[in-house]
């Protein structure tokens, strides 16, 4: 994320904490935070904490579900089958 992402979303007055999304997504706060760091979730860093938007994680969350039915289809898996 380049440094004007990242005060576009620092003014966007959109942000939210990582526990408060975690409960929207199968994912723990830490979690979250482990992908901030590792700038795979969008999201920016204020004093300690990470901070992100709701949209950046329903895109996270879309990207997986869409990388997992790949996977699951290159099995020769039928969709909607949970392992």
């Amino acid at each position: 994320m380049s440094p004007l992402e990242k005060q576009l979303m620092a003014a966007s007055g959109q942000l939210v904490s990582m526990s408060q999304v975690a409960g929207m997504t199968p994912y723990s706060a830490e979690y979250l935070s482990l992908l901030a760091r590792k700038g795979k979730l969008s999201a920016v860093k204020i004093n300690r904490d990470w901070v992100t938007t709701r949209q950046a994680v329903l895109e996270y969350v879309r990207r997986q579900q869409v990388k997992h039915q790949d996977r699951l289809k290159s099995l020769g898996l039928a969709e909607g089958w949970m392992v």
